[in-house]
């Protein structure tokens, strides 16, 4: 397969959870340009090389074993498109006949555009972490040029326009989501066929900044009526309620 500009620091060999429907291998990539307090994947944006490293070639070799059952493979992080050979690594992915997910916070659109052109992906799964505005700068906790809010809104037009299984993620953080900003932001949202996944925010693990992201998370009840306003203007909303519920 030859070498690849990708630094691999995660590897599940199947989840059933990461990919709606299917049984899939995970990768996750180090470092991401984002600093969400909430982030679980903290050693993946601080301190990678406290983490093994996965050649790509060892993912390749897992693939051919269980090609026969596994449906697919999602790349995660951290964030993938800071990984200058995510586009070779994805391409050689799909020349196996292996289904691609990739998970991304949508601040560089010239690479999933450069995945969608080739037709390198099966699903495109974006964060959707707060309405697109001034407030998305208060999760990412990194200057506005960080941020690229234009980037992010130019990633999002392009997965309204893709043929392919689309996702959109938040997490239910009260430091950040309320009812009145869910709702603002399925009202916003426009992505005709995605599916949003709503995920309980889990305070009492490992993340990057516990003080800014808080220690209250909503109750069962209240996590519920969250999906039930975003039902109201999205068709697709899955729930998902964390460990204990």
């Amino acid at each position: 397969m030859g070498k690849y500009e990708i630094d691999i620091r995660g590897f599940i060999t199947n989840s059933m959870v990461e990919w709606e429907n299917h049984l899939c291998a995970v990768v996750f990539t180090a470092r991401c340009n984002w600093r969400c307090p909430y982030c679980h994947g903290a050693p993946f944006v601080t301190n990678p090389d406290s983490l093994a490293a996965f050649e790509p070639e060892q993912i390749f070799e897992h693939l051919a074993k269980q090609k026969s059952w596994l449906d697919g493979i999602a790349i995660t992080g951290g964030e993938p498109t800071l990984q200058p050979g995510l586009v070779d690594f994805i391409r050689d992915l799909k020349a196996t006949g292996t289904a691609v997910k990739l998970e991304t916070n949508g601040t560089h659109p010239e690479v999933i555009e450069k995945l969608m052109e080739g037709d390198l992906l099966d699903c495109l799964a974006m964060d959707y972490k707060a309405p697109l505005d001034e407030r998305l700068l208060e999760v990412t906790c990194v200057s506005e040029a960080a941020t690229a809010l234009e980037l992010v809104k130019k990633s999002f037009a392009l997965s309204r326009a893709a043929k392919i299984e689309r996702e959109f993620h938040t997490t239910l953080c009260p430091s950040f989501i309320n009812a009145e900003v869910l709702e603002e932001m399925a009202m916003k949202l426009d992505q005709p066929g995605a599916l949003w996944v709503l995920q309980q925010y889990e305070s009492d693990a490992e993340m990057l900044d516990p003080a800014k992201a808080g220690e209250k998370r909503f109750g069962v009840d209240e996590i519920e009526e969250l999906a039930r306003i975003a039902g109201k203007h999205h068709e697709r909303v899955l729930l998902r309620k964390g460990k204990g519920s």
